[in-house]
């Protein structure tokens, strides 16, 4: 018996608990060399040595049961899970960038006690891994301050409501109704939170792609919005 150790020894030299080796044993991932007539495990070197395999595909994210494929067939394929698990981490890193940033951005505002807009907030919020966005356009969109500006909810309903009402009726650029929600977008959000060019190209792109809902802000009447605007203002 000098060739065999405990579980329980097995369990202190691996760091492993004696019920999880239990269970190991009881998936078939990891059987001990011999089993006495009173039902006591006891593990040899080969065991040793296949519980840390075991380990390390673990903290690589690799699941029981295909550590269980990968140590018991011959024929399992481990490029595979690599594969799939680094790109399920990049997708990680990637929506926890995107967190951190939105994160930091609130946490600069805050700190500079400075008020955080309807356009700000929602519009960060809703960002995620899947957005088209580039590295450039995070910098430029984290850069950007809100200046001095409290938000009106009362006179922010109101614009929505004639929003609608306008894209309701299809009313142009000419009408008093559509000329006082384009000079409350540009004076109240565009102009109080030095919205960039780029920016508001960004924001285009992702209302029009993205059927989002975002305060009274949708895709249909922030496209009719822009369209109002680039109206207007040829022909002033």
């Amino acid at each position: 018996m000098e060739q065999y150790i405990k579980i329980k020894e097995l369990s202190e030299l691996t760091g492993v608990s004696v019920r999880t080796l239990q269970y190991y044993d009881e998936i078939n991932l990891l059987t001990p060399a011999y089993i006495n007539e009173y039902g006591h495990r006891f593990y040899d070197s080969n065991s040793f040595s296949k519980i840390f395999v075991i380990i390390s595909l673990k903290n690589m994210g690799m699941s029981l049961n295909n550590i269980n494929q990968y140590i018991n067939n011959n024929d399992y394929d481990i490029r595979l899970f690599i594969k799939e698990e680094k790109r399920r981490i990049e997708t990680a890193i990637t929506d926890l960038q995107l967190r951190l940033m939105r994160l930091s951005i609130l946490d600069e505002q805050i700190s500079e006690k400075q008020d955080i807009t309807l356009y700000i907030l929602p519009f960060f919020s809703q960002i995620t891994n899947d957005t088209e966005i580039s590295k450039l356009q995070i910098e430029k969109l984290a850069q950007e301050k809100d200046t001095n500006f409290i938000f009106n909810i009362k006179g922010w309903n109101e614009f929505i409501k004639d929003l609608n009402f306008c894209l309701e009726h299809k009313l142009s650029s000419k009408d008093k109704k559509t000329i006082k929600c384009i000079q409350y977008w540009k004076e109240n959000i565009l102009k109080a939170n030095q919205v960039s060019d780029d920016t508001i190209k960004f924001a285009e792109e992702f209302y029009q792609k993205k059927p989002t809902n975002t305060f009274g802000i949708t895709e249909d009447n922030y496209k009719y919005l822009v369209g109002l605007i680039n109206e207007y203002d040829k022909n002033q």
